[in-house]
């Protein structure tokens, strides 16, 4: 029973911390805090679960009722907080298989830098070994006279 419970926050915490980032319009500015929390409980969970009562676990399930009951509760609110034309765009697939195509592209562009400013510096490394002197114009200008 802990150990759904854990993957069940473990989920949450992915879909507060990703539904975010891909639907601007439902993120707000503690999401980041909620699913890291939601982590945090998760990853509590996996490694007690062998040392609850079945006192504890009735004090875990009311406690995981109370934060269902308030996830429901703020998710509803920011649907409800949503303008008619935002409610139809998330409503449309299209709308938002383009809202995920463009996140896949902004992680694949931010590994891409990321890979390509190793590879400089491995690169630059290689390079340390080989300098190379050259004199400018002018130095050679001043020897000839």
């Amino acid at each position: 029973m802990v150990l759904l419970l854990s993957y069940v926050y473990f989920v949450l915490g992915l879909v507060y911390l990703f539904v975010p980032s891909i639907a601007l319009e439902l993120g707000r500015p503690k999401d980041l805090l909620k699913g890291g929390l939601f982590f945090l409980l998760a990853i509590f969970l996996l490694i007690k679960k062998n040392t609850f009562t079945s006192s504890d676990l009735i004090i875990i399930l009311f406690n995981n009722l109370i934060c269902f009951i308030l996830i429901a509760e703020i998710n509803l609110n920011r649907w409800n907080n949503l303008s008619e034309t935002e409610k139809k765009s998330l409503r449309n697939f299209s709308v938002i298989k383009n809202k995920l195509l463009l996140f896949l592209d902004a992680v694949k562009l931010g590994n891409t830098n990321l890979f390509s400013k190793s590879v400089r510096s491995s690169t630059l490394e290689k390079n340390e070994d080989k300098r190379v002197w050259v004199r400018s114009g002018k130095d050679n200008l001043e020897k000839k006279q």
